[in-house]
């Protein structure tokens, strides 16, 4: 999903986990409407890493896996670490998972604190991820760490992005673009280009910002 700000990409995204319900039309998942699903069993299915990410005062290990995810074993925390590139910096910690993290994570650094928030969505394996903006306003190198963090989320698996760099979303199966809070463009990203409209023009854009 890509577009301006205010165009209603994140308001998309959220009605797919029902954090609202949508007013008229349908959102279905494999031809079933959302709403005939139960809510937990719907957010058992989805995992969803957003630009503001909440941590708690406590352990990375606590933070990675938490709620029904507290049960899971050493071995599984680590495996999710690894997968979102958060392992090579949790491993030079004094205490490694047992480090606290502060205040919403206040003793980690933006990059750091993104890798926990996929390293959540690895240990919960769920088949359906949304990603808003989960690389924006970060570091190149953080950046990279993440993508590669992501690409490796993406197997075998329905994601959802919300790009603000247009240039993470190149190889995505189809491009949504919004604006207004309607679709007005959707294919793949050379077919998009082709068409020289409004992708073509936010791709221009992103460049020459």
């Amino acid at each position: 999903l890509v577009g301006l700000s205010g165009s209603g990409k994140t308001t998309i995204a959220n009605l797919i986990p029902r954090f609202f319900t949508a007013q008229q039309g349908d959102i279905t998942i494999n031809d079933v409407n959302i709403a005939d699903f139960s809510l937990e069993s719907l957010r058992k299915h989805i995992s969803y890493v957003s630009q503001n990410i909440v941590l708690f005062n406590d352990t990375i290990r606590a933070n990675i896996a938490y709620g029904k995810q507290a049960d899971k074993s050493l071995e599984d925390i680590i495996a999710a670490a690894k997968a979102a590139h958060a392992w090579e910096f949790i491993e030079k910690l004094p205490q490694g998972l047992d480090s606290p993290i502060g205040q919403n994570g206040s003793k980690l650094s933006g990059g750091q604190r993104q890798r926990i928030a996929l390293a959540r969505a690895f240990l919960k394996d769920a088949p359906i991820l949304i990603l808003d903006e989960a690389t924006s306003a970060l570091d190149n190198e953080s950046e990279r760490h993440i993508q590669q963090a992501i690409e490796n989320l993406s197997v075998n698996r329905t994601m959802i992005v919300i790009a603000h760099r247009l240039s993470t979303i190149e190889d995505a199966d189809v491009i949504v673009v919004m604006d207004k809070g309607k679709i007005v463009e959707q294919g793949s990203h050379q077919e998009l280009l082709n068409n020289q409209e409004h992708y073509a023009k936010l791709y221009k854009q992103s460049f020459e910002d």
